[in-house]
């Protein structure tokens, strides 16, 4: 700690580093920490760390960028035990609240982590299911199923929407939750197609990502290549061997994008993650076409496992290959695709590093051999690892970041490879995620994504109802934002990895992937629908009958929306601080921006705020508000 200066009208107290070392070994501080709790004394709140000012001004031999002289003394600097929790939380969950930091700075970062891995999961499949029994019951009581039947009506999206955001605001499992949500945002597939027409499907798949987060990244490779959903998305699903006299080539869309997107990226990496260049200062790529047709043998002679319907019952009903009905929505999209050997490409194929499939062998076996290349090039470890880094910490990890990563991928410590449990724990440990020294580099942060930045603002003021259903369609903000969990427009997720928006990121050689959603229209959707949020008391599309759940349904009243599911969010805490717009101030940038809020920032609210003295809920919402729109918080530090 640097010498300083603190005055109080005339009187002037310099202690020198013995004083504050004898200070710090007799504990005097927290006696004078302690003092304002002594009823039967006289109340003093001009000594240090009193939680304000009180008229004392700081200053200080040395400071570094975005601290304050005056937290040395004023009792926010005394939280950094508290910062330090709410930055990593804001890195490793969905939301969370004050009690959350607390408890997570009390119990330790890396115990936090191991608690959480241990934590019971909570099938998307099974409240899907559930939420659509609700509604079923509900069709039934108004029409009857039959009526449904006839007209067509499929477990739209809108249901596996309503069970993710259940999950999300009720489950204790945050890592997890958080984890699975950046796979998803790597190995993609989106209801921006058929496969919006069956929600199980769609949460059986997040499923796989969400189980899985802590598991085998082998694993995952293997369960989506199987998985009917991603055979949807990426037709591999009916993908028929070579035919050259009716000019049937295997589709190479899967094969494409398990390389460029899932596993190794388009260039040949360093272990640190850095592009290899030849002698001619030119990237090398990891395949050319002709790898890219030899790994589409591979994923030829996929078939549906069974047949499905809403209402109707085709299981016994015999899979035929060729058949019109083996696509969306006729599938079953909760059994992994079966391997119809007759449609499978036989012969040797020739891979990367090598490695050369031998002929004879069945579909499955192939296709064994295929993701077990794949998960096994050098190249998937640093790939993979900065794209986990970068949907949790920060969007320009340093290679050597990336490295320490890459190491413990490729081997846990007990010779296991692709463990996550182990790759999340090392992001998150790590000293570019955890020293604070790293908020003053420019390439340190990342932008928070619109849907954490919903998901955090109702964890947490605590978002409740009446009904316990937290079952939000979120298509408001989806609209205003341009973000929904499996919804992104491509394969290519919302936003592309290398993305840098022109101006000072690109100048300066960084990316900011995130940005490239945020356009004119969504910074100004995301103000005015954070604004009508808060300020007119609407928080989320919340109803136990939703108008979305129900479109196209005849003859029904979207005015039919169930009270008790409208969510509420707590502000007791912060109604307790309206006195003290400083402390309000202090506590919303531990709970939100992790203590990174500038002093700028929080001077400029305050001069607003205070306007509303003396009326409580204007105070509270619209600093809220504008924490929440200002870019100490949109930016992650």
């Amino acid at each position: 700690m640097s010498n300083f200066f603190v005055t109080k009208d005339v009187n002037r107290v310099k202690p020198n580093q013995s004083t504050m070392e004898k200070l710090k070994r007799t504990g005097l501080v927290v006696l004078l920490l302690s003092m304002a709790h002594f009823s039967h004394s006289q109340v003093y709140d001009d000594y240090i760390g009193a939680g304000h000012d009180g008229g004392i001004s700081v200053s200080s031999s040395s400071e570094s960028n975005g601290t304050d002289d005056a937290n040395t003394i004023n009792g926010f600097g005394l939280d950094q035990h508290l910062v330090d929790a709410s930055r990593f939380l804001g890195q490793s969950t969905l939301g969370y609240n004050y009690e959350d930091i607390e408890y997570c700075a009390q119990l330790g970062i890396e115990n936090w982590i191991d608690e959480q891995m241990l934590m019971p999961s909570a099938s998307y499949l099974d409240t899907t299911n559930m939420i659509w029994g609700h509604f079923l019951q509900a069709y039934d009581d108004m029409w009857g199923i039959p009526a449904l039947e006839e007209n067509g009506v499929f477990p739209y999206s809108n249901y596996f929407r309503m069970a993710w955001w259940n999950n999300a605001q009720k489950g204790e499992d945050q890592l997890r939750q958080r984890v699975a949500l950046a796979l998803s945002e790597i190995l993609v597939i989106s209801e921006q197609s058929d496969l919006n027409l069956n929600s199980m499907g769609l949460a059986h798949y997040y499923d796989v990502l969400y189980e899985n987060a802590f598991g085998s990244y082998e694993d995952i490779l293997m369960e989506i290549t199987y998985h009917p959903a991603m055979g949807f998305y990426l037709s591999h699903l009916n993908n028929e061997k070579t035919d050259l006299e009716n000019n049937v080539h295997p589709d190479e869309n899967f094969a494409r994008e398990i390389m460029q997107l899932f596993t190794i990226g388009l260039f040949e990496l360093g272990p640190d993650g850095t592009v290899l260049l030849d002698e001619n200062d030119v990237p090398i790529p990891t395949y050319d076409n002709d790898d890219i047709k030899e790994l589409a043998k591979i994923f030829t002679g996929f078939g549906p496992a069974q047949y499905w319907l809403p209402f109707q019952d085709l299981s016994g009903v015999e899979v035929i290959w060729g058949s019109s009905s083996n696509s969306v929505p006729v599938i079953n999209l909760e059994l992994p695709m079966v391997m119809f050997n007759e449609w499978h490409e036989p012969g040797e194929k020739y891979l990367l590093n090598d490695l050369v499939v031998p002929s004879g062998q069945t579909g499955d076996q192939d296709v064994a051999m295929a993701v077990s290349n794949l998960f096994n090039h050098q190249n998937t470890g640093p790939f993979v690892c900065t794209r986990l880094i970068q949907r949790l910490v920060k969007s320009n990890p340093t290679p050597e970041y990336v490295e320490r990563v890459a190491e413990v991928f490729a081997n846990n410590g007990d010779g296991e490879r692709g463990d996550l449990g182990a790759v999340v724990k090392a992001i998150l440990m790590d000293d570019e995620a955890r020293d604070c020294a790293w908020i003053d580099f420019e390439d340190s942060g990342k932008m928070r994504e619109p849907l954490l930045r919903y998901s955090q603002m109702l964890a947490a003021f605590d978002a409740s109802n009446e009904s316990g259903r937290f079952w939000n369609v979120g298509a408001t903000w989806e609209q205003t934002t341009g973000q929904s969990v499996l919804a992104s427009p491509t394969v290519f997720n919302f936003f592309m990895p290398d993305y840098a928006p022109p101006g000072p990121i690109t100048d300066a050689e960084l990316v900011a992937p995130e940005f490239q959603i945020m356009t004119s229209s969504t910074t100004i959707n995301y103000v005015n629908t954070t604004y009508y949020m808060l300020l007119a008391d609407y928080y989320t599309e919340v109803s136990s009958v939703s108008s979305t759940a129900f479109a196209g349904i005849p003859g029904y009243d979207t005015d039919e929306l169930d009270p008790t599911d409208y969510v509420t969010l707590d502000f007791t805490n912060e109604f307790g601080m309206v006195s003290d717009l400083e402390g309000l101030m202090n506590r919303l940038d531990i709970l939100l921006c992790g203590g990174t809020m500038s002093d700028e920032s929080k001077s400029t609210i305050i001069d607003v705020i205070d306007q509303f003295f003396g009326e409580p809920n204007l105070t509270i919402k619209t600093a809220l508000f504008l924490t929440l729109v200002s870019p100490d918080y949109v930016i992650q530090k």
